[in-house]
Parts: structure tokens; C-alpha cells; sequence
């Protein structure tokens, strides 16, 4: 099984297609005030997968690797949790061949996350850690 993630402004599923509608794809670097945004994701999952009910979660780390609470009042931590069970009827005698790809899009609020550090939202899928990217949020700009 193999992920991907890509950080946007804007982010929605087609839930017709399985396609992804993006605006502002393909940042690393926001802030110091941190806007809405949203994670797209994508799974791929081998053919031998296909049929098995499949759980996965999306949660932001710090740069120390601790999960990152959604306020300061707030002891859990920032995650989504999703469940994939790919309806494949009728493909089975030429989609073996190619993985079917899952996606999903998350539309994340505005975060009060400091300055001057580094995140990354992280992608587990059947236990395992399958994708992550990174991203930086710049430092509060000092006045004379």
C-alpha cells in the first residue's frame, strides 16, 4: 500500500468520481498567521487488498514528533479517521493490473501553531505509516 499527501488552500471530493477539486496546491510554507487550508490525500491499494475493509487516520505532529492539540484548551490531539471499503464489481478480469487509488480531502481551520517551526501532517493506513509531508510556518515579523 503506498500514500501521498499534498497541502492546499482548498481542498473537496468529487464523490462521484473519486476525484480531487484543488485550489493553491503544493505549499510548504505558510503563516506567521496560519490560514485555512486542507490536506488531500490518496491511498493506493494493491489489487490482493482490494475487498478488505481498510481503516486509516491523519494526524499533525510537531517538529519534536508530538501530536499537535487543536487549541491550547484542548487535550486530544488533531486527527481525522477514515475507513476504506473499495467496491470493485465487475473490474475484476482487467483491474487487477492497476491499484485502485482512494482520496479523500480534509478541510483543516485556521491552527494557532507557532512561528518559526516545522510540522507535518502524517498518513497511517492498515497500521502503517504510509505518507507525510512537511511544512514550515514562518516566524512572527519583528517591528523596529
Amino acid at each position: 500500500m503506498q500514500g501521498f499527501l499534498l497541502l492546499s488552500d482548498s481542498a473537496s471530493t468529487d464523490v462521484a468520481t473519486g476525484k480531487i477539486n484543488l485550489l493553491g496546491a503544493g505549499w510548504s510554507v505558510t503563516g506567521p498567521a496560519v490560514p485555512m487550508s486542507a490536506v488531500a490525500g490518496f491511498i493506493r491499494i494493491p489489487w490482493e487488498e482490494v475487498g478488505e475493509k481498510i481503516c486509516f487516520s491523519v494526524r499533525l505532529i510537531d517538529d519534536e514528533g508530538r501530536p499537535v492539540r487543536p487549541s491550547p484548551d484542548d487535550d486530544g490531539m488533531l486527527s481525522f479517521d477514515g475507513e476504506i471499503s473499495p467496491d470493485v464489481t465487475g473490474l475484476e478480469p482487467v483491474a487487477g493490473r492497476v491499484p485502485l487509488t482512494f482520496s479523500f480531502a480534509i478541510p483543516i481551520p485556521p491552527l494557532p501553531l507557532e512561528g518559526g517551526r516545522v510540522y507535518e501532517w502524517v498518513l497511517d493506513a492498515a497500521g502503517d505509516r504510509v505518507a507525510s509531508v512537511q511544512f514550515v510556518v514562518r516566524p512572527p515579523v519583528s517591528s523596529p
